[in-house]
């Protein structure tokens, strides 16, 4: 890593360290409703560009690339903007949620109830580029390794084959400047190296926070050069983590918000983050990370945060075969 705003993962891609969620709802439990809901991005993507986010992630099942791609659309048309500019990270290959949560099976899937994952796969992204408006996007990612339910191991492991040597396409045609993946856990990433060793992950899109951390997958991606991106970098507002006494006390100590020191955080550990608010206040506070520096005792203390079982809002991913 260069400096603590970009991290370069291949000869000519460089990513920023700071981009902006595009998942909108509530899958942590604190309502009634489950699931996502695209309608909230109208006002806070529009706000995101406004005050200066030029990365955004994406996915294809988070129901907001068509949202994202209408306002880029409006601002390209206005001169406002111009495609380099930006960072835009999609997703593909969600697996099937429990029906409980409120995730389009239009837009999930399960490997084993699909009849042609490549193709499958080929069909999602021309329908996230339809939707975004682009004509290629900066880094596509495998959303998940597999389905949550499934214990056999030789079908997901040929699918994650499958679906990765269907993203070497789309790399090698230019449709996208690089290719990583999502929740994957060492054995993940191991299994991936065996079975495809023609391209190594860029990426890996992990929940990362104070409160849950995998030192052994953190080791692993560092040795490997894939660069970590932490999602819910906050906990997704989760487990009382932004009122921690420990970050709460380094925040007053620099002046500044506990999201920030969070943020600070990720950065000079060498990740990038994926913050989400409605909040322009917010926004701009979540991008001023770089008038003050975490000395070794601030960042081993938040680091201590995380030493026990990881707390974390979504699934976890060594528990996918």
């Amino acid at each position: 890593m260069s400096d603590l705003k970009t991290i370069q993962l291949t000869d000519d891609v460089c990513m920023p360290t700071n981009h902006f969620g595009c998942a909108f709802g509530d899958w942590v439990g604190k309502t009634d409703f489950q699931g996502f809901r695209p309608e909230l991005a109208w006002e806070a993507l529009s706000l995101a560009l406004d005050n200066g986010y030029r990365a955004f992630d994406g996915a294809h099942v988070y129901g907001t690339e068509a949202i994202l791609g209408a306002l880029l659309g409006q601002r390209f048309a206005r001169g406002e903007l111009k495609r380099e500019e930006l960072f835009v990270t999609t997703k593909l290959a969600h697996p099937a949620a429990p029906p409980h949560v409120n995730l389009s099976h239009l837009r999930t899937w399960d490997a084993d109830a699909v009849e042609d994952v490549a193709q499958r796969v080929r069909d999602d992204f021309a329908k996230s580029l339809d939707e975004l408006h682009l004509g290629y996007v900066d880094l596509t990612l495998i959303h998940w390794p597999g389905p949550f339910a499934n214990q056999d191991l030789a079908l997901a492991r040929q699918a994650r084959k499958t679906i990765w040597e269907t993203f070497g396409e789309f790399l090698e045609r230019g449709a996208t400047r690089a290719i990583g993946v999502s929740n994957f856990s060492v054995a993940h990433l191991q299994q991936l190296a065996e079975d495809a060793p023609g391209i190594k992950p860029a990426v890996n899109q992990v929940e990362l926070h104070p409160y849950c951390r995998d030192p052994e997958l953190e080791a692993y991606c560092r040795e490997q050069e894939i660069a970590l991106v932490a999602y819910a970098p906050f906990a997704s507002g989760a487990f009382g983590m932004l009122q921690d006494p420990v970050l709460s006390e380094i925040a007053a100590a620099h002046g500044v918000g506990v999201g920030q020191v969070v943020l600070r955080w990720h950065l000079q550990s060498g990740r990038a983050a994926l913050p989400k608010t409605s909040k322009a206040s917010r926004m701009r506070s979540n991008q001023d990370l770089f008038g003050f520096a975490l000395d070794d005792a601030q960042l081993a203390a938040i680091d201590g945060l995380g030493a026990g079982e990881p707390r974390r809002t979504c699934p976890d991913p060594r528990e996918i075969v």
